[in-house]
């Protein structure tokens, strides 16, 4: 493309789009936003628009398609959804005034991590931006929702590549970003790993990073309370390296081009404050997705979250992910929660004034970047008034825990006065051709505005006169931005104009005329009105500069009513789900009376759960070998025993009767098949793979769940590793575990380890039929019921009674066959040929026959032999 001959428009678009060339460039033309060349090919085809096309100076005309200005947050949503950034490239200075072409420039790059559109992100989800530096076996990394100003920094030295590896994907899996920022060398080395369900990835040199300093390169753009904690935390956590967040802050500076005031603090994590739940165990759990859903419907979060706020989901759903094993906190969180449970009217009263409460937590973006309109900031007044209510109710309770709560919550009246004393109520979200400001906070321009205001009454009785006196009955005065004011006379009515009407514009169905006494007029309003929005806007500006000084308090308030709505639903759930609080001890146990799992529960309408008891420990009662048919509820009670456990370290009430609980480290789970052909990897290896992080992982304070390890493969190799695996969680690890399995052969292991207890589902056979009666029972069995169980899921007759005839014949054939586990296998040595073939040449002889010296030469062959072997 010969850019000379490019028109001048042309030549500034691709100069940009150079500066720019992997976004997709919205190019502000007038009223539009348009794209070009490859852009315009592109973004027609994802966003399904109209492709035109503009002459750009060649021989060809350049391909063009457009957006509208004012609804292109719609479109840029797609795009981004889709994985693209987007580069907004505005007017900076007035058409009117431009000698030339227009100056333009790009104002803000929107990528996955960092829209910030509430319109369009998920209310309920947080939308992170990922920063990941890894050198050596060293990590540290730093994620962030730039549309709530969060961020959060860790930093962690691994003895093994497998380690670093482990603790990333899970830290990936667990904050699910949008978009990550990673190093060259990183993601060189874990980009397959990485690169999980189209994650926008962008890779950056970390060299240009080593020596920088975010407050010398960037410090305008930040608070002088976030620089403030950034030193106090740097310093306090020891922090030497923190490229990751360098990168993170330095990332959001240079797409967002405009300050950060509402980034002013960061949370430094240890991934061992929580209880760890890795990828597969929040998976099969379904502790925030459901496996049939893949979206929070049929999770454990679907059945919590009854938060009354778009804050409060997404805290929930953060507690949820991140269960506590600190104590202290967790009961913290139950007295607040059995508070209100106790009292449902304080509950439904808080409730009700929650519904009012706006998503201030994402307000603070639109605060920072000026971008707020009056509507939204009236919701800010509301959301403080309201809070002040819930405040006022949690004091008056006489309960200390509610009252402590009360205290958390912090004062914002004179932000509420300001904006109470500026805005109207209920103020339009558009400024330009409306009224928002008090009247009586500016005198003058209440004068302004009475004077626009009685110009239009002007107007209407101006009309009237005129139709009165020219006998015009459809005579109008009308008004637009180029004409200004105008009388307006259909062509039927032309010869009744009077001679003092000034013609203005002929139009094909009629004449637009003015007088000196409406251009008198127009002067008038035309000047009172313009001057009243400008004054109006100064006085909004100033408005908006007073809350933006205070939005680390705004944001201390979005917390602790996040914080609130979240306990409120988990008391709800609590109450409508008959849960019970659960109680901690020190002795490694885990006790759970009439147990019942929270998600099946709760899809169970007319049908009654059938509960059970759980009782685990370090001793006798460690390993749980599960036996029983398919279908008859092992898995069932395992999850639900996984969950009762998550939940009661979330701080939430337990569905049971009653509950006492030991802390736990890690839950591990290996339940359901499943592959990865892409990796080329089988079900069974995927299997082995998860059991190996279990064995490597695990520690005596682990919960480990295990369902049929080792079926994926022959019966004697699965029956072997299942035996070997069972041994060294007992002998090793002492771990509490539950495993389920069909592998009858290891119930023999109660006999081999105390610590071993044997459990089963109870079944009433009628005639044919059984009956799964979803109880767990001590015991075993060595029946599966496979054929009872394919009978019911309605396989043909003849295949089971053909069935039926085959396994009575193969029973008869090992009738007499018992594998005995407990029997310790002595491996053989096996011999060389040689050493074989001399033993079989001593065996052939006969010593009762040979002589006196025939024994002494073949003692003396025996010697020589001996020594040659060793």
């Amino acid at each position: 493309m010969n850019r000379e001959k490019l028109t001048p428009m042309m030549q500034q678009y691709l100069a940009v789009k150079d500066e720019n060339p992997d976004s997709i460039l919205f190019f502000r033309l007038g009223d539009f936003y348009e794209m070009f060349f490859d852009d315009a090919l592109l973004a027609s085809r994802e966003l399904e628009i109209t492709l035109t096309r503009r002459d750009a100076g060649l021989e060809e005309k350049a391909p063009m398609c457009g957006v509208p200005y004012h609804v292109a947050s719609s479109y840029i949503s797609k795009l981004i959804d889709k994985g693209y950034k987007v580069a907004i490239c505005d007017q900076v200075e007035d058409p009117k005034l431009a000698k030339g072409i227009v100056k333009r420039e790009v104002t803000q790059i929107i990528t996955p991590g960092t829209f910030t559109d509430t319109e369009y992100l998920k209310s309920d989800l947080n939308n992170y931006l990922l920063s990941i530096y890894i050198q050596g076996y060293s990590l540290n990394l730093t994620y962030s929702d730039y549309s709530t100003g969060e961020i959060y920094f860790t930093n962690k030295t691994f003895l093994s590549k497998t380690e670093l590896f482990r603790f990333l994907q899970d830290q990936v899996d667990r904050i699910s970003p949008n978009e990550i920022l990673i190093n060259e060398d990183a993601l060189a080395t874990f980009k397959k790993e990485i690169k999980k369900n189209n994650v926008f990835l962008n890779p950056y040199i970390a060299e240009n990073l080593k020596d920088s300093n975010i407050i010398k390169d960037f410090g305008n753009y930040f608070s002088d309370n976030f620089k403030n904690n950034l030193r106090d935390f740097l310093s306090d956590n020891k922090i030497v390296d923190y490229t990751s967040l360098k990168k993170i802050l330095q990332y959001l500076v240079v797409t967002q081009k405009i300050n950060l005031k509402h980034i002013n603090n960061i949370s430094y994590y240890n991934n061992y404050d929580f209880l760890l739940l890795d990828e597969s165990s929040k998976r099969t759990l379904e502790v925030v997705k459901g496996l049939n859903t893949f979206t929070k419907k049929g999770s454990l979060l679907d059945v919590l979250d009854k938060c009354s706020t778009s804050m409060g989901s997404r805290k929930l759903k953060k507690w949820v992910e991140s269960p506590l094993v600190d104590l202290n906190k967790i009961e913290e969180r139950q007295n607040i929660i059995e508070s209100f449970t106790r009292d449902l009217l304080l509950q439904d009263k808080i409730e009700k004034i929650l519904r009012e409460v706006y998503d201030i937590e994402r307000l603070v973006v639109k605060i920072s970047n000026g971008s707020i309109n009056p509507r939204e900031l009236y919701s800010l007044k509301s959301t403080i008034e309201n809070a002040n209510k819930i405040k006022a109710i949690l004091e008056g309770q006489d309960n200390k825990y509610l009252k402590l709560l009360s205290k958390e919550f912090i004062d914002l009246s004179d932000v509420y006065d300001e904006i109470d004393k500026v805005l109207i109520e209920n103020p339009p979200v558009v400024i330009e051709e409306n009224r928002i400001i008090k009247e009586g906070y500016s005198l003058e321009l209440d004068e302004l505005f009475k004077i626009a205001t009685e110009g239009k009454n002007w107007l209407l009785d101006f009309e009237e006169k005129e139709r009165n006196r020219t006998g015009i009955k459809k005579l109008k005065v009308k008004h637009n931005k180029i004409l200004g004011y105008f009388i307006e006379v259909t062509k039927s009515f032309l010869d009744q104009v009077p001679e003092d009407y000034i013609r203005k514009q002929t139009l094909v169905g009629s004449e637009r005329f003015f007088s000196m006494e409406l251009k008198d007029m127009e002067g008038k309003l035309l000047g009172s009105k313009e001057r009243a929005l400008s004054m109006q806007a100064e006085i909004y500006n100033n408005l908006k500069d007073f809350i933006g000084k205070e939005i680390y308090r705004i944001q201390i308030l979005a917390d602790k009513l996040s914080k609130l709505d979240s306990l409120l639903s988990l008391a709800k759930v609590s109450n409508l789900n008959n849960y019970v609080r659960p109680k901690f001890n020190n002795e490694g146990y885990i006790e759970i009376k009439a147990g019942r799992h929270p998600i099946v529960e709760s899809y169970m309408k007319d049908d009654f759960f059938v509960p059970n008891d759980t009782y685990i420990d370090t001793k006798s009662n460690m390993i749980h070998i599960i036996t029983g048919p398919n279908m008859a509820g092992k898995s069932t009670y395992m999850r639900q025993v996984a969950l009762i456990t998550i939940m009661a370290h979330i701080g939430c009430f337990v569905p049971c009767d009653s509950c006492n609980i030991s802390l736990i480290d890690r839950i591990f789970t290996r339940i359901g098949a499943s592959d990865n052909l892409a990796m080329g990897q089988s079900t069974f290896m995927v299997e082995m793979q998860e059991v190996a992080d279990i064995i490597q992982n695990a520690s005596s304070k682990s919960l480990l769940i295990l369902d049929e390890v080792g079926r994926g493969t022959s019966t004697f190799d699965g029956l072997a590793i299942a035996n070997a695996i069972i041994e060294y969680i007992a002998e090793n690890i002492k771990a509490k575990t539950l495993f389920a399995t069909h592998y009858h052969e290891l119930v023999h292991l109660e006999d081999k380890y105390d610590s071993v207890e044997n459990l089963t589902i109870a079944v009433d056979r009628q005639e044919d039929d059984i009956i799964f009666l979803r109880k767990i029972i001590k015991g075993f069995t060595n029946n599966s019921y496979g054929i009872d169980v394919a009978k019911l899921a309605g396989i043909d007759d003849r295949i089971i009674n053909r069935a039926k005839d085959v396994l009575a014949l193969i029973e008869k054939e090992n009738e007499g066959l018992n594998i005995d586990l407990n029997k310790e296998y002595i491996r053989e040595e096996k011999t060389s040929p040689e050493v074989e073939n001399f033993m079989n040449k001593l065996r052939q002889i006969n010593i009762l026959e040979i002589s006196p010296m025939e024994a002494f030469n073949l003692l003396d062959e025996i010697v020589k032999k001996s020594k040659e072997l060793i």
